[in-house]
């Protein structure tokens, strides 16, 4: 077999997109500061505009019947979104972001109550390595904060999950969930856009606002969907936890926030569990065949679930 023809490297593919994806994501807490606006606001602003690229880069690939689980995912799409803007301001930060990440535990006991699937050795040892680095990371600068706040942090981590699990199976239409989930935080959050004083308009605020929607969440789900369709659920949760650890990168770099020695062996042990997992050649998550044209409105049916 010729170097050219290897699957290892066509299949890595998925995993990477996924990482870049948590990348863009994780731009979102330093961005959020330079807008003054309610976090409903923001957050209907942003999917708006996402909404605009994902119908522009989509185009013929949206018209499809949806069935259930496509609505399902995009819901589960919404109600994190929205979820987590919320709870921003119920309990501190650092409890929203951490308490979400708690989703590749309900990875895993969905995968194994719904699915009879249960995780390999690999990916467990993977699993508890990444909490521990995500306990660390958080460990100096948590704190109590709102009940009501951190419980729905810890809901929002559920609804994350679904969003993997969703996304992953083969009858999900995800182009059309993406723009389902956008559709409806853009509309939640509706009231509070229109409710926004014409000062609050200024070019700083914009300037924010055209990235958080053109880059870190339109050109963040792209890299999505095209990874989640390659990458099995767990890993792709995994990976995604780069989000809530480069976020604090960012600010510290742009703002120059320190973040402690704690925080700096969390981001450590996470970095390394999630090569650990990926060190190997993954198991064939998805064939996807050929589209043609008369195919499209059918394309996510053809292909195979790695579950």
């Amino acid at each position: 077999m010729s170097l050219m023809s290897r699957p290892r490297i066509k299949l890595s593919t998925g995993p990477l997109a996924i990482l870049a994806a948590a990348l863009l994501w994780s731009i979102a807490g330093l961005l959020i500061k330079y807008v003054d606006w309610p976090p409903l606001a923001i957050a209907s602003a942003r999917s708006l505009i996402a909404s605009l690229l994902f119908l522009v880069y989509f185009r013929r690939r949206l018209w499809v019947r949806l069935n259930g689980i496509t609505w399902l995912s995009g819901l589960a799409i919404m109600v994190t979104q929205c979820l987590f803007v919320v709870s921003n301001k119920l309990t501190t930060a650092t409890n929203a972001i951490m308490l979400q990440y708690t989703a590749p535990v309900f990875v895993v006991l969905a995968g194994v109550i719904f699915y009879k699937i249960h995780p390999t050795r690999r990916e467990m040892i993977a699993l508890v390595w990444a909490m521990v680095g995500v306990v660390l990371f958080f460990m100096e600068r948590i704190d109590s904060g709102g009940l009501i706040g951190n419980i729905l942090s810890v809901v929002s981590g559920l609804t994350f999950a679904g969003f993997f699990i969703l996304n992953n199976r083969p009858e999900c239409h995800v182009p059309a969930a993406l723009l389902i989930g956008q559709t409806g935080t853009f509309l939640i959050g509706l009231p509070q856009l229109l409710m926004l004083r014409p000062e609050s308009l200024n070019s700083q605020s914009v300037s924010a606002i055209l990235i958080l929607g053109f880059f870190q969440l339109g050109l963040g789900y792209v890299l999505f969907q095209y990874g989640i369709r390659r990458t099995r659920p767990l890993n792709a949760s995994l990976l995604s936890i780069i989000e809530p650890l480069m976020s604090p990168v960012w600010v510290f770099l742009v703002l120059g926030e320190k973040p402690g020695i704690l925080a700096l062996s969390g981001a450590f042990v996470i970095i390394t569990a999630v090569l650990y997992l990926n060190s190997v050649k993954p198991v064939p998550p998805i064939t996807a065949p050929p589209v043609t044209e008369p195919e499209i409105i059918q394309d996510n049916l053809n292909i195979i679930t790695p579950l």
